[in-house]
This record gives structure tokens, C-alpha cells and sequence, in this order.
């Protein structure tokens, strides 16, 4: 177990919170469920950000109004990886109806064209998180945005036995 005891008590705890809603969003997609849990857990500071508190905004979405669910937007500093350096900058991020539409917002993005390949050909949650990174999903750098999440998956598989759900 590679993992702390932090992470698998944080992780049974959010799973137990928002595990259903992330299922049935994640299903019929190509998603693996445990990659999306540690997604929505780390950019959501495991349910507790301001940003997810204040906007139900579970991913870091940026402001897109197009999307099911957005009722406007709130301004949040962050920190951006630009030409590989850390940037502070203030951004829009959605601001949804409620839990579910933040959620289901993520798995919009990720059934975008771009994500297509992570969606069909990864054989694992960590391939998947990777393949998604390299898309342009995050500014992080990919192998850096893969590590943060590792613990969280391990967990999520050991707690629930699930890799990708249909």
C-alpha cells in the first residue's frame, strides 16, 4: 500500500460522498472510474475548495457558459504552468446549479474530441490521467499532474475493486 492512511480514509470519505454520482456520469463513456475520483478529489480539494463550496465546481472548469448546468461565474486566483514556469493569474471558473451538473460538467469536457484517444486506448487509470494531461487538460506537466493523483487511484481501486466502469 504506497498510499497513506490519510488518503484512504480521505478517499473512502469522498468516494462515500460523491462515488454514485461520479459512476453514473463516468458510465458508457470509456472513463476509468478510479482516475475520475482522483480528478474530482484533488481539484476539488477532496469536496472542500472554496471553488467547489462556493461554485460546486469540482474540476478547475474555466468559465463556459455553453455548459449544462452553469449559472455564471466566480474570479479565483490560481496558479497556471506557462512555458513551463508557475504563473499567478485570476480566472473565471463556472459556477454550477448544483453537485451533480459540476460534476457531470468534468465528464463533458473529457468526452470533448480531444480526449478521444485517453477515452479508447488506455488500458489503466494512470495511462488514462496521462494521455489526458498530454491532450492539454492541465497545465501541469503531465508525469508531475499523474503523480499527485497515483495515491488516490491506488486507493480508489483497493476501496472499490473498480477500474473502468460501462
Amino acid at each position: 500500500m504506497p498510499y497513506s492512511l490519510a488518503v484512504k480514509n480521505r478517499a473512502t470519505q469522498f468516494i462515500k460522498d460523491y462515488g454514485n454520482g461520479i459512476a453514473q456520469a463516468v458510465k458508457g463513456t470509456g472513463l476509468f472510474f478510479p482516475a475520475i475520483v482522483a480528478q474530482k478529489a484533488l481539484e476539488s480539494g477532496w469536496g472542500q475548495s472554496s471553488l467547489t463550496k462556493e461554485a460546486n465546481n469540482f474540476g478547475g472548469i474555466k468559465y463556459a457558459p455553453s455548459l449544462p448546468g452553469v449559472t455564471g461565474f466566480v474570479l479565483k486566483d490560481t496558479t497556471e504552468f506557462v512555458r513551463g514556469k508557475r504563473v499567478n493569474v485570476k480566472a473565471k471558473f463556472s459556477k454550477f446549479k448544483d453537485v451533480e451538473s459540476g460534476i457531470r460538467a468534468t465528464i463533458t469536457v473529457l468526452l470533448g474530441n480531444r480526449y478521444k484517444n485517453a477515452r479508447l486506448n488506455a488500458k489503466t487509470p494512470e495511462e488514462q490521467i496521462l494521455m489526458i494531461a498530454r491532450a492539454g487538460y492541465t497545465t501541469t506537466p503531465p508525469q508531475q499532474y499523474l503523480n499527485s493523483l497515483k495515491g488516490i487511484i491506488e486507493a480508489t481501486q483497493d476501496l472499490t475493486g473498480l477500474g473502468r466502469i460501462y
